[in-house]
This record gives structure tokens, C-alpha cells and sequence, in this order.
């Protein structure tokens, strides 16, 4: 058994549009509204799906940049400061 779902303080105007696109489609006002928020509920859910796959590309990008930086955290020190810090230490032994 379905859900009855009642509005409040419908905007007269509003009230008559939504009759007159019910009438235009050859539906009852209540078909019509039936129709119209089961396509909004699918929307949603469409949404809410469309959030949840953007979430998982952007982990699984996030795990491809850390897979391509390898174990150890990138320091930001130049490959030539590092060689130079290495050859001053044997120089100092």
C-alpha cells in the first residue's frame, strides 16, 4: 500500500499549473503528481550514486599518485642537495 502525502500552503498559482500539466498529459492530477515525484525520488538517487563514483575515482587516483611516489614520502630535496649532503658525509669520515 502506497503513502498518502498531503502539501500545505500550495501557492494557488502553482496549484493551477500542475493541474493544467496533469490535464495536458491526459493524466489525473494525483497520476500526474505520483509521476513527478517518483521521477524527482530517481533523480536523487541518480545523485547520489553519481557522488558516490566521483568519491571512488577520486580514491582510487589518490592510490595511483601514492603508488607512483613509492614508500617514502616525498621530501621536496633536489636530487644535487641530496648528492651533496651524501659526498660531504664520506668527506668528514
Amino acid at each position: 500500500m502506497g503513502v498518502t502525502v498531503q502539501v500545505r500552503d500550495l501557492d494557488p498559482a502553482v496549484d493551477a499549473r500542475l493541474k493544467g500539466a496533469a490535464t495536458a498529459k491526459g493524466l489525473s492530477y494525483s497520476e500526474y503528481l505520483r509521476r513527478e515525484l517518483t521521477r524527482i525520488a530517481e533523480r536523487l538517487r541518480l545523485e547520489e550514486r553519481w557522488a558516490e563514483v566521483v568519491a571512488l575515482d577520486a580514491a582510487a587516483t589518490q592510490a595511483a599518485a601514492d603508488s607512483r611516489r613509492g614508500p617514502f614520502p616525498d621530501l621536496e630535496i633536489a636530487s644535487d642537495d641530496i648528492v651533496a649532503i651524501v659526498r660531504k658525509g664520506r668527506s668528514e669520515r
